[in-house]
């Protein structure tokens, strides 16, 4: 045994192992980085119908405030020219919330504040509409949510604040029915314009799919390449020979099996057994399933072609690291610059923004199935030509 422990080689698996996992908790950690942690322009609209005037915070100075003081820093505010207009941003996918501000803002608040100094007991509260874009997954739909309800409850605050100052100046007694309108001025309702079903797993359905075809296609490289060279090493100790080219080009032809059966079991389990929502065919989500199963696979196979038995210290980052930059867990823009900066490299991210354009977003190309299908499709080739360039030289080799 002490020999054995004296050989260099015996403690490499400890060593790798050690490796490993000081990738994955320096990938890991940063991604919930805590309070510090800030946002990158996290996109949300506000959307401005009043048409009135009135002597407290105007619609306009919420907009202007929120634009002058945010944007660029923690949130990205944009305006936009209607309700309407909102709407089809947030089933776009070009936004994770909205702030409505109706036509009659300034004139419901001047008639409020006209009820109180006159002693009314009738009186309404003014309402604004906050609209949730809630496909974008749970910690986005919260982060959405705290945000619009921040600005919301600023306002109530800043116009309860002013009618108290006045009511106290002017000795006014205000009828105890009117009582919570002074606290609460203004009022929202909240709702999710996608009407997603409770079977959506709150938005992690995509990100789940994906995290199975990146592990699967990492998995898969391996125990391919392993249990092929096992069956090739068996056949040549009996006479039959395999270049390593017909060996390559069979890994690669396994790896394309493999894909179709992991994407079709995905299917099976998700939307069968489960019972998933979705609101395309599931045909379609197959095709891409397939798509990023493969695109998957190749580029782990590609990594392994390059550093051979030593890929397994590239390929566990890259997993690791794809999956926590994909945005399926945690919206990219809270994310560390190192994250977001593979998220544009890696496909991942593509992968889990066409499968939740697929699930939640009708499958439309403006949503972001277009740019997932072409960068995944450029992945896909690159990879796949690589491996077939590298088998061709291989086979000429062979020929030499």
């Amino acid at each position: 045994m002490k020999r054995l422990l004296k050989i260099k080689a015996t403690w490499t698996p400890i060593w790798m192992v050690a490796f490993l996992m000081l990738c994955m908790i320096s990938i890991y950690l940063p991604v919930f980085g805590g309070p510090s942690q800030r946002l990158t322009n996290f996109p949300l609209i506000i959307v401005d119908e009043d048409t009135g005037t009135s002597s407290f915070t105007t619609a306009k100075e919420i907009g202007d405030s929120l634009i002058q003081t945010q944007n660029g820093h923690t949130f990205y505010w944009r305006i936009v020219a209607n309700k309407q207009m909102a709407l089809k941003e947030l089933k776009d996918n070009q936004a994770y919330g909205a702030l409505i501000i109706p036509s009659n803002y300034s004139q419901g608040l001047t008639e409020l504040h006209n009820a109180l100094m006159l002693g009314k007991t009738e009186g309404q509260a003014v309402q604004i509409e906050i609209l949730l874009n809630e496909g974008g997954g749970q910690s986005t739909t919260m982060i959405a949510t705290n945000a619009l309800k921040m600005v919301a409850n600023a306002a109530t605050t800043n116009v309860s604040q002013h009618l108290q100052r006045e009511l106290i100046k002017k000795d006014i007694r205000v009828h105890p029915k009117m009582a919570s309108l002074v606290e609460n001025p203004i009022q929202f309702k909240m709702k999710n314009v996608l009407g997603l079903p409770e079977n959506s797993n709150k938005g992690m359905t995509p990100f789940m799919l994906i995290l199975i075809t990146s592990i699967s296609g990492l998995m898969g490289v391996n125990m391919v390449s392993a249990y092929v060279k096992n069956i090739v090493a068996s056949l040549r100790s009996k006479d039959h020979l395999l270049s390593n080219s017909k060996v390559l080009i069979t890994e690669l032809i396994l790896g394309v099996f493999l894909a179709a059966i992991v994407a079709f079991i995905l299917q099976i389990a998700v939307f069968i057994f489960f019972g998933s929502s979705h609101t395309t065919s599931i045909w379609l989500i197959f095709l891409f399933t397939f798509l990023c199963c493969m695109t998957m696979y190749f580029q782990f196979k590609l990594i392994g072609l390059f550093l051979g038995r030593w890929g397994i210290l590239v390929m566990f980052p890259i997993n690791i690291m794809g999956i926590f930059s994909s945005g399926g867990a945690v919206p990219i823009t809270t994310l560390p610059f190192v994250h977001r900066f593979f998220s544009t490299i890696l496909p991942t991210r593509y992968m889990v923004d066409g499968m939740r354009t697929l699930l939640y977003y009708g499958g439309k190309l403006q949503a972001g199935l277009g740019h997932a299908l072409i960068v995944l499709t450029v992945f896909f080739i690159v990879f796949l030509s690589v491996c077939l360039l590298v088998a061709y030289h291989t086979y000429r080799k062979e020929l030499a």
